[in-house]
């Protein structure tokens, strides 16, 4: 699938690149992860364009879902990779990630920027945190927030763990995703976006 993407969209330009079926990952479908910059030159080219890249799925996500969402799916990643590997600049949901979007949706893909797997990803969740200020919700499979260390992405409002028994489609605000949280060593920072397919 991913050949078949290449040469019809890229051109045969991507370079190729590791893919992983993630059992870990569940509150996005996919990542495109990279351990370096597209432009630093502190790694060899065969890292940073190579090994030091990979695309991964969700398993307990996408694996009852149709062909065409997994296709979307790894399709919005080749598009990060795109950016990183030809274009030389760090991923995001830019115009230039909007444009080959749109010409990959007129041949019927169906990318889109946020997935729709809400309730996918709410029967995993095991820990939420809710922010004290706007209300959105940071659902976790794990315990991998502190209301002490990460802050709304959006407001940057205090986060306030919810307990585990909360129905999360009862919490006031839109739900986000893992990518969305960022933190520090004591340092309060705002939620950060990362270059996923996030749950919204």
């Amino acid at each position: 699938m991913w050949s078949s993407l290449n040469a019809s969209y890229f051109d045969n330009r991507l370079p190729s690149i590791e893919m992983q079926w993630s059992t870990r990952l569940t509150s996005s479908v996919g990542l495109f992860v990279t351990q370096s910059g597209p432009r630093t030159h502190l790694v060899a080219p065969e890292t940073r364009h190579g090994s030091g890249r990979v695309i991964r799925l969700s398993l307990p996500l996408l694996r009852a879902q149709p062909l065409a969402e997994i296709r979307g799916t790894l399709a919005h990643e080749m598009i990060h990779q795109w950016q990183f590997d030809v274009k030389k600049c760090h991923p995001s949901h830019g115009r230039e990630f909007r444009r080959v979007m749109n010409i990959m949706n007129h041949d019927g893909l169906g990318i889109t920027i946020y997935h729709a797997l809400t309730q996918e990803v709410e029967a995993l969740s095991k820990y939420a945190w809710q922010c004290q200020q706007c209300g959105r919700a940071y659902l976790r499979q794990r315990k991998s927030l502190s209301s002490y260390t990460h802050r709304c992405g959006y407001c940057r409002g205090e986060l306030c763990e919810v307990s585990a028994g909360t129905k999360w489609g009862s919490l006031h605000g839109e739900v986000k995703s893992k990518q969305q949280a960022g933190h520090g060593g004591g340092v309060l920072k705002p939620i950060q976006l990362a270059f996923a397919f996030m749950s919204d």
